[in-house]
């Protein structure tokens, strides 16, 4: 038995036993020298089987190529990294925060969701537009959480910001720029910025779920109350709302490397961690706890294992997603999951399975103990 089918073997091993376990929903690709070697759909898509071009919500995957938007209009000669934002948005009270402080979360700018989820300061029966976070940092003009440059914390409000800067400096809307210069050019023909509830009904998309494990109950994530913001954050685009397949999601992955939208120089700019007090690593969360960075819409992690990886992860109330590249061995693996759990424990089966497409990728036997002591 060669290496691939010997995984392949151990992959479905994995899977054989989620799928019995209820524990995944959704679509995995493997991938090794920019091909596909394995590709599994699990579970459901609204009543019928997932399928492998069924398209997710990938939630802040989406980033990455909000980056990318930017770093094309900045070789375009549009805009630069040290552009400060009040250049576009002379009305904000923030001189001094840069794109490049946007891109790497160093802005020390709140977070806009937790101000909206108030429901004395937003209508949750309407939903919330990038104009409307504009429209809140200028009238209620939020204080820093810190000092430009001196920390760092995962900002989504910087990216809403930039999927507007892209707009303004490209004079086409964010999600028309993605269309014709990503979108478009890389034949990515299932990946879009649909909106579920603004938008007509999107052929292929999964309806994403949130599981009662213990009394096998499915509930649509508006119906919680701890989740109806899926619905009134539906029209906020840049730090998420892109949909994808895992094709799609291969495609993204190898057009980094291989300089088809921006400059190897660029390429290196994005993929070059942001110095925070000192060290570049260890202030981001990653798939290993302990290596973390941050690049432009990329995290970072350089292990002493795996080498360099390029990878970021998603969650939106009935998602989870993420895409991981070891650049170093040309190998990657992409998750995107419609089942999303009640059930604290059960909520680390994706960074659990992660861990272990990793493991199979890199040649190890599955360790199935790990998700057998979350349903105990």
């Amino acid at each position: 038995m060669n290496k691939i089918d010997k995984r392949c073997e151990e992959l479905d091993i994995l899977f054989d036993y989620l799928e019995r376990n209820r524990l995944f929903s959704g679509v995995v690709l493997l991938s090794e020298d920019g091909k596909a070697f394995y590709k599994r759909a699990v579970g459901k898509l609204s009543t019928k089987r997932n399928s492998h071009n069924a398209i997710f919500e990938i939630a802040s995957v989406s980033k990455s190529f909000t980056a990318m938007a930017v770093m094309m209009l900045i070789e375009d000669k549009k805009m630069t990294l040290e552009d400060e934002i009040t250049t576009f948005f002379p009305s904000l009270p923030y001189a001094g925060i840069t794109i490049k402080n946007l891109l790497n979360h160093t802005s020390g700018l709140p977070d806009y969701m937790e101000w909206f989820e108030e429901e004395e300061n937003w209508d949750h029966n309407k939903i919330a537009t990038n104009r409307d976070i504009i429209h809140f940092l200028v009238e209620q003009k939020p204080k820093l959480l810190f000092e430009v440059n001196e920390k760092w914390e995962y900002c989504n409000t910087g990216y809403v910001l930039l999927a507007e800067i892209i707009q303004l400096v490209s004079n086409i809307p964010y999600e028309d720029y993605l269309y014709k210069n990503i979108f478009t050019p890389l034949n990515m023909k299932n990946t879009s910025t649909h909106s579920q509830f603004l938008d007509s009904k999107l052929e292929k998309y999964v309806t994403g779920f949130i599981y009662d494990w213990e009394k096998d109950v499915y509930f649509l994530p508006n119906e919680l109350e701890e989740h109806k913001y899926v619905y009134f954050f539906d029209g906020v685009k840049g730090d998420g709302g892109i949909k994808s397949t895992v094709d799609d999601l291969l495609i993204w992955e190898q057009s980094i490397y291989n300089n088809q939208l921006i400059s190897n120089e660029a390429i290196e700019s994005m993929l070059k961690p942001a110095l925070v007090n000192g060290e570049t690593t260890d202030y981001c969360p990653g798939l290993h706890r302990d290596y973390g960075a941050y690049g432009f819409g990329w995290k970072l992690e350089n292990h002493p294992e795996y080498k360099g990886m390029v990878l970021h992860d998603g969650y939106w109330a009935g998602y989870s997603s993420v895409l991981i590249s070891y650049k170093d061995y040309n190998k990657s693996l992409i998750m995107l999951n419609n089942l999303d759990f009640m059930n604290e424990k059960l909520k680390k089966v994706p960074h659990n399975l992660a861990l272990a497409l990793e493991s199979v990728l890199f040649n190890k036997e599955v360790d199935l103990e790990e998700f057998k002591l979350l349903t105990k």
